[in-house]
């Protein structure tokens, strides 16, 4: 998986498609510069109201499965000895700056999330949320993008070390079987939700 780069396209229906998640941008959208692996300077569309959306989802999530079980998941291979001080939000902002990625590749992300858990039965806790979800968006980038950037620079952005990234891509993809295709009917089902919530909280 290490620096290979996926592409989402191979017929003119699927570019159709393709250019359609894109086109997620709503209110509280704002550019910023952001600099790139080689250090050139490229302009970032970030998404507060969606980054907002996906981290209060995830937490809730947390908050339903901290009912259930106990806070650690020691099924988890993500799991991590103490809870990361940077909060999910903050985390998604800092990914979306430095990465410059399109917010349909972290709508897939959460898709991917909901899969290692179905598979792995992995239950979402404040220990294992961030790996998790840095892993995913990560595998995301390099399954949606069109601009690819290596394992170093991703995992400086992560806090995490080329090795640690390496082994949670290599775990998270045997996981899901290496199941990375998306249907357009499952992206619309997490984008309307998404943009349900948003819409509910203006």
């Amino acid at each position: 998986m290490k620096n290979q780069k996926m592409k989402n396209v191979n017929s003119k229906e699927e570019q159709k498609n393709h250019k359609y998640h894109k086109a997620f941008y709503r209110n509280n959208s704002y550019s910023e510069q952001s600099e790139t692996e080689e250090g050139s300077s490229k302009e970032v569309m970030i998404n507060i109201s969606l980054l907002k959306e996906i981290a209060d989802t995830l937490t809730s999530i947390i908050s339903e499965s901290k009912k259930l079980k106990n806070s650690i998941d020691i099924n988890s291979p993500f799991n991590h000895k103490y809870v990361p001080k940077i909060s999910l939000f903050d985390y998604l902002f800092r990914i979306q700056k430095y990465t410059g990625i399109e917010n349909s590749t972290l709508i897939i992300a959460l898709i991917y999330i909901d899969r290692i858990c179905k598979k792995k039965q992995i239950t979402l806790t404040k220990y294992n949320i961030h790996r998790l979800l840095f892993t995913s968006i990560i595998i995301s980038i390099k399954y949606n993008e069109d601009i690819i950037y290596n394992n170093l620079f991703y995992s400086k952005i992560g806090g995490i070390s080329t090795d640690e990234l390496i082994k949670f891509e290599s775990v998270f993809l045997k996981i899901i079987n290496f199941e990375l295709f998306v249907q357009d009917n499952l992206y619309q089902k997490y984008y309307d939700y998404l943009n349900y919530n948003i819409d509910m909280k203006k």
